[in-house]
């Protein structure tokens, strides 16, 4: 029996064993039913809802992007199409630090993550569920052509003609542009998890070898939005572009679990990985 409790309450539990971080993540599963396929429509196997794991070497660590603005790094994906996903995780994989988060589906990838450096430090796994998007969705064009943006600070309305002009498609979403400002606060608060294509057009053996993920952080406004969200006033909303955060979610919000791992336990859940085949070499082939 694990410490998990069923409920949707934050958690963050302690272990003492390795089997503990296993029957958390099964209880989790169990009690969140997931995986979940379908998304309303009949016949749909795609999924619905995940659980997704990240691990951290110091458990004192809180989940964040890697970095706030890189140009070499986004611009280069704001110009890639339906290549979007795979430029993106090679960004983050092998070039520079990005706007981005990785996670994981499978759990012993996060323990490797976990316990492979700062071996004096307690380390954390970090369990979400959370609903993935397909990668070649309008959302992550919104995204990424923030770093295109030349402003520290932007209105939501000028940020929806510099898209409108630039994507001139985006009009026959939207009868009023008011909507399409509603539309881009929400992608833009909040951030969303895209998952690799299932035919992915470039071989990116991290990605691969990891199951792994990316959550595309949404950015800072200046000033709170619950009551400009879904107004006529949304499109006056400012926006910084080159600030990105962290769903609050991700920092003690309902869903989510952190189990702490004792530094001591480190070695010991390494060596078991290298049993399985779950090697530095294996992860991060060069």
């Amino acid at each position: 029996m694990s410490d998990f409790e069923e409920k949707y309450d934050y958690q963050e539990i302690m272990v003492e064993d390795i089997s503990q971080i296993y029957q958390i993540a099964n209880d989790y599963n169990s009690f969140y039913d997931l995986p979940r396929s379908g998304r309303g429509d009949p016949g749909d196997e795609r999924t619905y809802l995940q659980a997704f794991y990240r691990g951290q070497s110091d458990s004192s660590w809180k989940i964040t992007p890697s970095v706030c603005r890189d140009t070499s790094v986004d611009e280069s994906i704001s110009e890639s199409g339906d290549l979007l996903f795979e430029v993106m995780a090679y960004n983050q994989h092998y070039i520079h630090a990005t706007r981005l988060i990785d996670f994981t589906m499978d759990i012993n990838v996060a323990l490797f993550f976990a316990c492979c450096e700062n071996i004096e430090k307690d380390a954390a796994i970090f369990i979400w569920s959370y609903s993935p998007y397909d990668p070649k969705w309008t959302r992550i064009k919104i995204q990424c052509e923030l770093v295109n943006v030349k402003k520290q600070r932007i209105s939501v309305s000028e940020y929806a003609e510099i898209l409108l002009q630039k994507y001139p498609e985006l009009k026959d979403n939207y009868t009023y542009k008011k909507d399409f400002y509603t539309d881009l606060v929400s992608y833009l608060d909040h951030g969303f998890m895209i998952m690799q294509p299932r035919n992915p057009y470039l071989e990116n053996m991290r990605i691969q070898r990891q199951k792994g993920c990316l959550y595309v952080c949404g950015v800072k406004f200046e000033t709170p939005i619950d009551k400009m969200r879904t107004s006529v006033n949304a499109g006056n909303n400012i926006l910084c572009p080159h600030e990105p955060e962290a769903p609050k979610e991700l920092d003690g919000g309902n869903f989510l679990v952190k189990v702490v791992i004792p530094a001591r336990l480190k070695n010991v859940i390494m060596k078991q990985l290298e049993e399985k085949g779950i090697t530095k070499e294996a992860l991060l082939p060069m």
